[in-house]
């Protein structure tokens, strides 16, 4: 079973504009990204929703806020945007912009990004995404992503970490599945042992079983290269 509990290098953002602020009325604000490996920054709470589920996506390689501005024409006028985020998948490159449905429906944005779009595509993207609130709330992605993200952010104690790692071995001698309700009580951990099962989802000691379940006790989770076979 391979374990990667090394903490990784934060730098700073790389971003090509700065989005956060210290005005009032305005939800701005940074993430520490494993996946980046730099402090992501966010000028919303939907951005700040958007890269919680970036950091959980197995899929995601690598991501980076405020890319390099895309250029495109819609034949009427020139434009040069700089959209949110710029994703590295297993797939390819694509570039992603957070908007609000309710402004996506008002100024009929769906439109305008068509052009956009078709210019990503001509620069070697695959696509640009137009994800909405719509998409960012619905459960349990997002709850799970919240959970995940704060737990391996949030300091933790090395003891309690040893803990759950020696009972997620001695459950890997005989099976390859197991529950957060099992781990919490073989590891003796207490009122902690939940936040330690869900840190070692986070930096992948641990699998969820089902993406689409929400991450209680009764969750199934898979141990990587356990079974004892």
């Amino acid at each position: 079973m391979v374990v990667r509990n090394k903490a990784a290098k934060i730098t700073r953002s790389d971003a090509t504009r700065r989005v956060v602020t210290y005005r009032s009325g305005h939800f701005t604000g940074y993430v520490a990204s494993r996946k980046s490996s730099t402090v992501v920054q966010y000028e919303s709470i939907l951005e700040r929703d958007f890269i919680y589920l970036l950091e959980t996506d197995r899929d995601v390689l690598w991501f980076s806020e405020q890319p390099a501005p895309l250029k495109f024409s819609d034949g009427i006028a020139h434009h040069t945007w700089t959209l949110d985020f710029e994703i590295e998948r297993s797939s390819g490159r694509y570039l992603v912009e957070v908007k609000p449905l309710s402004k996506v429906k008002k100024y009929r944005l769906d439109v305008i990004y068509g052009f956009a779009r078709a210019a990503a595509k001509a620069s070697g993207y695959q696509n640009l995404e137009l994800w909405t609130d719509r998409e960012l709330k619905a459960l349990p992605r997002l709850p799970n992503a919240e959970i995940l993200v704060g737990s391996d952010t949030t300091y933790h104690d090395p003891a309690y970490d040893l803990a759950l790692l020696s009972t997620i071995a001695e459950i890997a001698k005989v099976s390859e599945r197991t529950t957060v309700r099992e781990l919490r009580s073989l590891s003796r951990l207490g009122p902690l042992s939940y936040r330690a099962v869900m840190r070692q989802i986070a930096i992948g000691g641990l699998i969820p079983a089902d993406s689409t379940v929400f991450l209680g006790d009764d969750a199934i989770l898979l141990i990587p290269g356990g079974g004892g076979f």
